[in-house]
């Protein structure tokens, strides 16, 4: 029986700081082998929140250019009528 080809996305290796004491506690809690992931993990989950965050801000200025007097949250609301 053939078995299923899990493939991962491609990675490139990058090179940037990081503070001298966030480097001694990841590698006091994150063991070798798993840092990798834990750093692309929590870029992307930071990523998110800064485009929800951009987002957020973009909806704002809509509703002050178009003179709503819609809370954002109704907005939000109704953009995502429909979705699951």
């Amino acid at each position: 029986m053939p078995q299923a080809v899990i493939e991962r996305p491609t990675r490139e290796k990058m090179n940037f700081m990081l503070d001298g004491t966030v480097i001694q506690e990841l590698k006091m809690t994150i063991p070798d082998g798993q840092r990798s992931d834990f750093v692309n993990e929590a870029v992307q989950r930071a990523l998110d929140a800064f485009g929800k965050k951009k987002a957020l801000e973009g909806f704002e200025k809509l509703r002050k250019k178009m003179k709503l007097r819609i809370p954002i949250a109704e907005i939000i609301k109704a953009k995502n009528y429909g979705r699951t």
